[in-house]
C-alpha cells in the first residue's frame, strides 16, 4: 500500500479570510437593504453619501470571499484524493516475466515528494523495467522550462508517459502489452514483483553471472 504526498499547502487562514470576506460583504449587503436605524452604533457618513460604494464593496467583498473559498474547497479536495491509499496487488506479474523495454528516464528535482514516489513505484516493479537514469532538471535550464511544473517526468523508450503522478493501472497494462527485452534466467518462483531475489536474478542476466536464491527467498 502507498500514498500520494505533493508539496501544495494551503496559506495558513486562507479559509477565515474567505469566510470573513464573504460574512463582511453579506452583511453590507443586508444593511443596504433593511437599512442601519435599529443598529446601536452610526455609519459612516458615506454610507449615506455614496451608498452605490459599499454596495460596490460589498458585492466586492462576497465574491472575493467566495472565490478564496472555492480554491480552499478545491485544493482540499484534491489533497483528500491524493492522500486516499493506492491499493496494490503485491502479488501481480505478467503472464511472460523478464525486462520490457530499452530505456527509461527519469526527470526529477531535489526536495520533490512525488519524485520519491515515483521511485518507489517503479522500483517495485523492477523485474520488469530496465535500469533507470535520473536527471534533475535543474542541470539544464531547458529542462527546467520543459519540466519545472510537472516533475516527474518519466520516460520510457524516448517517450514521455508518466507527468507527477504513475498510473499504476497504466504502467502494468504496458507491462502485459510490451515484449520481452531480456529474459530471466532464473527465478525464485516469488510472485512479488518487488522481490529482491528477482531484483538479483535480473542484475545476474544482464552480467551473465548466476546467482540464484535457492531456498533464501524473503518472499518465500
Amino acid at each position: 500500500m502507498s500514498t500520494i504526498a505533493h508539496k501544495e499547502e494551503l496559506p495558513p487562514g486562507l479559509a477565515f479570510l474567505g469566510n470573513s470576506m464573504l460574512f463582511l460583504g453579506l452583511s453590507i449587503l443586508a444593511l443596504s437593504f433593511i437599512g442601519t436605524e435599529w443598529l446601536p452604533f452610526e455609519m459612516p457618513r458615506s454610507w449615506y453619501s455614496s451608498p452605490s460604494i459599499w454596495k460596490l464593496l460589498a458585492l466586492g467583498l462576497s465574491g472575493g470571499g467566495v472565490a478564496v473559498l472555492h480554491q480552499v474547497s478545491k485544493v482540499e479536495m484534491k489533497k483528500q484524493l491524493r492522500q486516499q491509499p493506492i491499493v496494490q496487488d503485491a502479488d501481480w506479474m505478467p503472464e511472460e516475466p523478464g525486462q520490457r523495454f530499452e530505456s527509461l528516464t527519469v526527470y526529477t528535482k531535489h526536495d520533490c515528494p512525488l519524485c520519491e514516489e515515483a521511485i518507489d513505484i517503479l522500483e517495485d516493479y523492477a523485474a520488469y523495467l530496465p535500469a533507470w537514469e535520473m536527471i534533475d532538471i535543474f542541470s539544464d535550464p531547458a529542462l527546467v522550462e520543459k519540466f519545472g511544473t510537472c516533475v516527474p517526468v518519466v520516460l520510457i523508450d524516448g517517450k514521455i508517459r508518466f507527468r507527477g503522478r504513475i498510473n499504476e493501472v497504466l504502467l502494468r497494462r504496458m507491462i502485459v502489452a510490451s515484449p520481452v527485452t531480456q529474459a530471466v534466467k532464473k527465478k525464485c518462483g516469488c510472485n512479488k514483483q518487488g522481490c529482491g531475489c528477482q531484483r538479483k536474478n535480473q542484475d545476474a542476466a544482464a552480467t551473465g553471472e548466476s546467482s540464484g536464491c535457492g531456498g533464501q527467498c524473503r518472499c518465500a
